[in-house]
């Protein structure tokens, strides 16, 4: 009974009750224990007790739109159940055991046994409760909570150590903060070793078949969380799988890794990201937390001899890391014909000052650029590619009334095709999605899978200058119409700051062509213009962080020979807005890792 009363004086509900009365409540209170997986409360129920979570630690989750949503997590001595309590209503949220718990808890039916210490009780549960919905209006209601890995390696995986190391590293870069990598099931064990500025490296070795390895598992990685504000738990060697699945409810992230031609199980749980091989991809599409990696075996290697990892392995590690921490970059590339080869002056500046490009989205001219720029294409080669076609656009052209286009699609194909062959979307460096319109149904219509090529020529099929796209059931057309700034494409990848380049610009006054039958295009293109300038600008600034939108004077869409111009003005309106971007993608920073550091000490 004194270990209840002592925990009780501790607890901020009950500071203002004297001593003596904490004698008598004590008694009230019970004590329960709930192993991992447990649902204490569950949504839509009804709290019969106030609990106060004495070790252990739960995840607040609430279901929306059929998927389970984490939003906080609980630590000693943290209460919950209060609301329901208190107002009789039903509770709002699951609070599930992820790491095994004991509770105190006091039951409804003793509140009538606390006359004189009521009114004292109650109001130290409501000064709880303001604290709380404080605490959601200032950080917002999804929880953000320090990472802790467990990496599930395939059995073709080519980079066990490399990866995690690298993971490791650049959590520790990129949170300014330290971290540890631990390899589970190694041959022999080692005490701590530091193998950089911030990052530390333990060796284990353990069988999974040994029965007191979970509850060894346990408490380890409770340990090493309130040590480290990153964790990264590598299984290694053949009992790699069994051991990941031992230690894997008790951390908050699980890294599916996949070797050449491995599958992903399409069931993996919602904190699982997945990283596949780029030799033989398996994964039916991409995002931020599903991705490509290359040069496995090399970076093996490299971590062996303490060489720099390849580039494109740290990139796709670098990515996984911010999506990690909540910190992933994305760019949304708008249509516009000609205009879109602004979007090549606008990566330069961006990625010239060390921003990444975690997730890419397209519409029409932006769907080529994206297509290009995900591939592997850098920004250097996209400045030739669109040099050499700067005098060769009229090769496309081949008016037909009776076709209704001005652009000859096998030739369109014949370009796309000796560029990106065929290649799919779930084969590229940097995650991409591009947009078209069903015209069957008028609805948005999300290309995420197949080739570059078909998507792409769904993306720029505009009414006029393209016949719609057959993709059955589904008849495309260029989103111009709809969402030519697909900024919510790179919220749905994962992107925490969105940069929207909205390359349809406010229409300047200008000669209407004279030349048939360019004239009539010129015509359509203007009112294309003009409905696409507004409704792309006011859907980008609904959803991005902040829309680019070059000042092209008296360009007009199908000036594609104009080249240097083009790309000078999105290289100027990036240059105009670059300290804009890099201050808010930093304040961005900043609040994440001052919520970790506010879960950090609410660990300790």
């Amino acid at each position: 009974m004194e270990e209840i009363r002592s925990f009780l004086a501790s607890s901020p509900v009950f500071r203002e009750v004297e001593p003596e009365q904490l004698d008598a409540i004590a008694p009230l209170f019970q004590i329960a224990h709930f192993p991992v997986g447990t649902n204490i409360l569950r949504q839509g129920g009804y709290s019969q007790a106030v609990y106060f979570l004495r070790s252990g630690r739960l995840a607040v989750r609430v279901e929306r739109h059929g998927k389970s949503e984490t939003v906080a997590y609980l630590q000693p001595p943290d209460l919950f159940g209060e609301l329901s309590f208190i107002t009789g209503r039903a509770c709002v949220a699951d609070v599930e055991v992820i790491v095994d718990a004991d509770v105190i808890f006091l039951p409804k039916e003793a509140v009538p046994q606390l006359p004189e210490q009521r009114d004292a009780v109650l109001r130290g549960l409501m000064r709880a409760v303001a604290e709380r919905l404080q605490n959601t209006v200032l950080k917002g209601a999804k929880a953000t909570d320090a990472p802790v890995v467990m990496l599930q390696p395939g059995p073709g995986w080519k980079a066990p150590r490399a990866f995690a190391a690298a993971l490791a590293e650049s959590l520790a870069r990129q949170s300014v903060s330290e971290a540890c990598v631990i390899y589970l099931g190694a041959v022999t064990g080692t005490d701590w070793v530091q193998t950089g500025e911030q990052v530390w490296k333990l060796e284990i070795p353990l069988l999974a078949g040994d029965p007191e390895v979970r509850a060894q598992l346990a408490r380890w990685i409770t340990d090493w969380k309130r040590r480290y504000p990153n964790v990264v738990l590598c299984p290694i060697g053949p009992e790699a799988g069994g051991l990941a699945a031992l230690g894997q409810p008790f951390t908050n992230a699980l890294g599916i890794l996949a070797g050449p031609g491995e599958p992903v199980a399409p069931d993996a749980p919602d904190n699982a990201f997945a990283v596949a091989s780029g030799a033989e991809p398996t994964l039916p599409w991409l995002d931020g937390s599903h991705q490509l990696i290359w040069e496995e075996s090399e970076a093996e290697q490299a971590v062996r001899d303490g060489a720099p990892l390849p580039r494109r392995f740290a990139r796709t590690v670098d990515s996984i890391a911010r999506h990690l921490l909540g910190l992933q970059f994305g760019i949304a590339l708008g249509g516009g014909a000609a205009w879109g080869w602004a979007h090549i002056g606008v990566l330069s500046v961006l990625e010239g000052a060390g921003l990444p490009v975690d997730v890419l989205s397209g519409c029409s001219m932006g769907s080529v650029i994206g297509a290009f720029r995900s591939s592997g294409v850098t920004v250097p080669e996209l400045e030739e590619i669109a040099d050499y076609w700067r005098t060769r656009t009229l090769r496309f052209v081949e008016w037909r009334f009776w076709r209704m286009c001005l652009l000859n699609e096998n030739a369109v194909r014949k370009v796309f095709r000796k560029y990106f062959d065929d290649r799919g979307l779930n084969q590229v460096e940097i995650p991409y999605w591009a947009n078209a319109v069903d015209i069957k149904n008028g609805k948005e219509f999300t290309i995420l899978d197949g080739t570059l090529v078909e998507c792409v020529r769904a993306s720029i099929a505009l009414p006029g200058l393209l016949p719609p796209a057959e993709r059955p059931p589904h008849l495309l057309v260029d989103a111009g119409i709809m969402d030519p700034v697909p900024v919510n494409l790179v919220r749905r990848m994962g992107a925490a700051y969105a940069v929207a380049v909205n390359a349809m610009a406010a229409l300047e006054a200008q000669e209407v062509q004279r030349n048939y039958p360019f004239n009539a295009f010129d015509i359509m293109l203007r009112c294309t213009r003009v409905m696409g300038h507004e409704i792309g600008q006011a859907r980008a600034e609904d959803a991005a962080n902040i829309v680019l939108t070059p000042a092209l004077g008296d360009v007009t869409m199908l000036q594609f020979g104009r080249v240097p111009e083009i790309i000078a003005a999105g290289r100027r309106v990036a240059e105009d807005n670059l300290a804009t971007i890099l201050a808010g993608y930093e304040r961005l920073r900043q609040q994440v890792l001052a919520e970790r550091a506010t879960d950090l000490q609410a660990k300790i």
